[in-house]
């Protein structure tokens, strides 16, 4: 049984197509990756790597990034939310940093948060990454890339929040360009549009406001996507960050 949604198929330059699948079957693949032993823990690293290597290229590679050049660090600001999505993106901040990124990463206060979103905090601490929890410590000039990692479908109440609407317009009046972080189903409306997206394992849905899409490898084996019913085969080749085209 294949539980693919036609509609938003994507392609690669292979011409092979990548159907995307739902938001619920999304989550229930990386439930039974999970009891296969890929923990959120692993998947966060794997992510964050990913996430990172992508980053990396966006802000020019070897041309920009060079241990001879350190006078030019690039500037990356991370928008994160308080939740898993939030932690990837933390994830992906810790990497930056240790390529020599000046990382600036938002994360709201809050009472009580995730035990992934602490440990996460607690290895980005011990870089020269600089975290914030008011807009106003934000660049007001523009960055080299804005990395959002905001939304989430399970806390859908946050996008009500001041803090969420004053992130969105700082992103909107910042201007650089954004990469979304495995960003929500088209049908949630996104304050940011972003030039580029990274859907992890399989994409979901996605909208215009996604940009160009990358589909990233977080390290699914191929039986675990039999065991959810989904025929699959592996995209990636050689590469762990593939772009996909519209089919």
């Amino acid at each position: 049984m294949m539980h693919f949604l036609k509609p938003s198929a994507f392609e690669l330059n292979s011409g092979l197509v990548v159907p995307s699948i739902s938001y619920e079957l999304h989550k229930k693949l990386l439930s039974v990756a999970e009891k296969h032993g890929l923990t959120l823990e692993r998947r966060l690293e794997m992510t964050g790597v990913c996430a990172s290597q992508m980053a990396l290229t966006l802000l020019g590679g070897p041309n920009r990034l060079n241990p001879k050049n350190v006078h030019q660090r690039p500037t990356v600001a991370l928008l994160c939310g308080p939740h898993v999505k939030g932690a990837q993106g933390i994830s992906c901040g810790r990497h930056l940093a240790n390529h020599d990124v000046q990382v600036i990463l938002f994360l709201p206060n809050f009472v009580k948060m995730l035990e992934s979103i602490t440990n996460e905090l607690s290895l980005f601490s011990k870089t020269q990454g600089q975290q914030v929890s008011s807009l106003k410590d934000l660049p007001t000039s523009p960055v080299d890339l804005v990395i959002n990692c905001l939304d989430c479908p399970e806390n859908a109440f946050l996008r009500d929040q001041p803090w969420y609407k004053a992130a969105v317009a700082w992103a909107n009046q910042n201007r650089a360009p954004v990469l979304s972080i495995d960003p929500p189903v088209h049908e949630v409306e996104q304050g940011i549009d972003a030039k580029w997206s990274l859907a992890l394992g399989l994409p979901l849905p996605l909208g215009e406001h996604a940009g160009r899409v990358y589909l990233c490898d977080i390290g699914i084996p191929q039986q675990v996507f039999q065991e959810v019913g989904i025929s699959y085969h592996s995209p990636f080749g050689c590469k762990f960050v593939i772009p996909l085209h519209s089919a």
